[in-house]
């Protein structure tokens, strides 16, 4: 699964908007979306951000990171 599918997919199991997630995260809206949707990755400053609007460790968004990196490089 990619990293934009997993973000997706736990945002909405935490009843976040893409429009809430961006304020707790201190990005526009449309950052996420471009996450979301495989245009954009997340940069290391933002990726504990995500994470903490998940309620989630940093590493497993780390680890979603270079699942998806792998994925792209094979």
């Amino acid at each position: 699964m990619k990293f934009g599918e997993r973000l997706v997919k736990e945002r909405k199991k935490n009843k976040l908007t893409t429009q809430n997630m961006a304020k707790e995260c201190g990005m526009s809206r449309s950052y996420i979306t471009l996450i979301e949707n495989g245009k954009r990755m997340p940069g290391r400053k933002l990726i504990p951000k995500i994470a903490k609007s998940l309620d989630l460790k940093t590493e497993v968004i780390v680890n979603w990171y270079l699942e998806d990196l792998r994925e792209k490089l094979l």
